[in-house]
């Protein structure tokens, strides 16, 4: 069975492609081709393509598989990173490295004085003037997750001063701290928000660091995160 194979070869690497693993667990991805040399996928309600190849031939092999109207891929290797390079343009690039909680219990919450809740689309303003990387996600996917009940927000006497959700694909991620907040560990609270969430709903409880970010690397570790050793590389036409 095609899932079976897929499954097996994915778990050779569980760092690595827990973003893989996830959709498959969910059951939102359609599995486009596995074999025990490579996996391609498509997360049905994200449409990210994912792509992870061994060798050089597989991966063209399953590049030829993803139409060119992909918006999103994201490849777990490199040979098939270098190949699309070629084949397309694309307006952003990001190299990560998958951070994954494996642990099955909860982590601790430490302070008591960060109230986390849930936020609805009233925020969503706030959260798009807010957001330093808005430049990847657009205002209607940030609606579309506060919708989705997705995303988490930090308050401090009543004003919202950081936040964290769920991508679409499944990844714990846009953690966001208000500039005059950071530094009263308001994203440690958010991500122990957000991972526990994860734990209680059964999900794999994972999200990516962009390399060299130093910071969010020491806050993952701090929490008993493990960091993948290879990369994954998002693509974004």
């Amino acid at each position: 069975m095609l899932k079976d194979i897929a499954i097996g070869m994915l778990s050779e690497n569980y760092l690595l492609h827990v973003d893989m693993l996830e959709c498959i667990r969910r059951g939102s991805a359609e599995i486009l081709y596995a074999s025990e040399e490579g996996v391609l996928l498509v997360d049905i309600p994200s449409q990210v393509f994912m792509i992870s190849a061994f060798n050089n031939h597989t991966s063209e092999n399953l590049i030829s598989k993803i139409p060119d109207s992909a918006e999103i891929i994201a490849a777990h290797d490199k040979f098939s990173y270098d190949s699309l390079l070629k084949k397309h343009d694309y307006s952003a690039r990001m190299i990560c490295h998958n951070t994954v909680y494996t642990k099955k219990t909860l982590i601790p919450v430490e302070n008591f004085d960060i109230k986390i809740k849930h936020l609805n689309t009233d925020y969503k303003d706030t959260i798009i003037s807010n957001y330093t990387k808005a430049e990847v996600v657009d205002s209607n996917y940030i609606e579309e997750r506060l919708k989705a009940n997705v995303m988490l927000g930090a308050f401090i006497n009543n004003d919202l001063c950081g936040f964290i959700g769920n991508h679409s694909e499944g990844s714990i991620g846009m953690l966001e701290v208000f500039l005059k907040y950071r530094g009263n560990g308001i994203g440690m609270a958010l991500q122990i928000a957000a991972t526990n969430d994860s734990l209680a709903n059964k999900r794999y409880a994972y999200g990516q660091v962009v390399e060299g970010n130093l910071a969010s690397t020491k806050l993952q570790k701090k929490l008993g995160f493990e960091l993948s050793k290879d990369r994954v590389y998002w693509l974004i036409r």
